[in-house]
């Protein structure tokens, strides 16, 4: 199965609109978009500290998650969930 084909059969499962998350009491959640993330790595005009929306939840051809800010994808490890 190519990375393409793999994409489209886990966004039928999933959505771009969503992502699960263990909370702190180690409980699956799901939170929808738009949430809350703080920069944690700077990224583009994004500075370490800053509180952004993100829109979306995509995944690269090469199956790396990203976070859509501002029309933009951002790799998901430079930021941390506020929820």
């Amino acid at each position: 199965m190519s990375n393409h084909d793999y994409i489209r059969e886990l966004f039928r499962l999933v959505s771009t609109e969503s992502i699960l998350v263990i909370d702190r009491q180690g409980k699956l959640r799901r939170i929808y978009c738009p949430f809350r993330a703080i920069v944690v790595i700077p990224v583009g005009e994004f500075v370490t500290g800053k509180t952004v929306l993100v829109e979306a939840v995509k995944m690269t051809l090469e199956l790396r998650e990203v976070f859509i800010v501002d029309g933009t994808a951002y790799y998901l490890f430079h930021f941390r969930i506020l929820y």
